[in-house]
C-alpha cells in the first residue's frame, strides 16, 4: 500500500480543486500518484473564503470537506504563525516578490510537518521559497521557478 504524502495546499490549489479552472489536470495527476492528506492553515482557509465568495458558492463544498478530505491545523493564532514565519520574512521578503500570506503557509506547510507544497503560484517566489525550505513542490518547479530560486539564493 502506497504511503500517504503530506500535503499543504495553498489557496489557488484549493481553487483550481472546487473550481473547474486550466490547472484542473494537474490536480489530477497529483491525485493519480497516489493518496495524500492535504493540510490548510486558518490563513488558507481566510483567503478561501473571500475568493470563493467571488466566484460561486463553493464555499460550503469545502467547508463540509475540513476534518475529512482537508484538514486544518487551527491551534495556532495569527501572531503566533507570524512568529514561525519571521525568518521567511527576513531571509525572501527582500530577493523576491513573495507576500506575506504566501510566506506563512510556507511557514504553516513546515510547522505542520508537510512534505509536499501544492501551488500554481509562480509568479511571487512563493514555490520557490517552499522548496529553498525543503518542501517538496507540485507541480514541478518551472523555468520561472528556477529563476526565483536564483534570486533568492536558493540553489537549483
Amino acid at each position: 500500500m502506497p504511503q500517504t504524502r503530506i500535503a499543504f495546499a495553498d489557496t489557488n490549489w484549493l481553487f483550481s480543486l472546487y473550481y473547474q479552472t486550466q490547472d484542473r489536470p494537474k490536480i489530477t495527476a497529483w491525485a493519480q500518484r497516489g493518496p495524500s492528506t492535504l493540510v490548510v492553515s486558518v490563513a488558507v482557509l481566510a483567503e478561501c473564503r473571500c475568493n470563493f465568495w467571488r466566484a460561486g458558492d463553493r464555499l460550503k463544498a469545502l467547508e463540509s470537506d475540513l476534518g475529512a478530505r482537508v484538514y486544518v491545523d487551527c491551534g495556532y493564532t495569527f501572531e503566533e504563525m507570524v512568529g514561525m514565519a519571521g525568518d521567511l520574512f527576513r531571509r525572501y521578503a527582500p530577493r523576491s516578490n513573495v507576500g506575506t500570506l504566501d510566506l506563512l503557509h510556507v511557514a504553516a506547510a513546515r510547522r505542520f510537518g508537510c512534505q509536499w507544497f501544492l501551488s500554481f503560484d509562480s509568479a511571487s517566489g512563493c514555490r520557490a521559497v517552499a522548496h529553498a525550505c525543503g518542501l517538496k513542490v507540485f507541480p514541478e518547479l518551472t523555468a520561472e521557478d528556477r529563476t526565483w530560486l536564483r534570486r533568492i539564493g536558493g540553489g537549483n
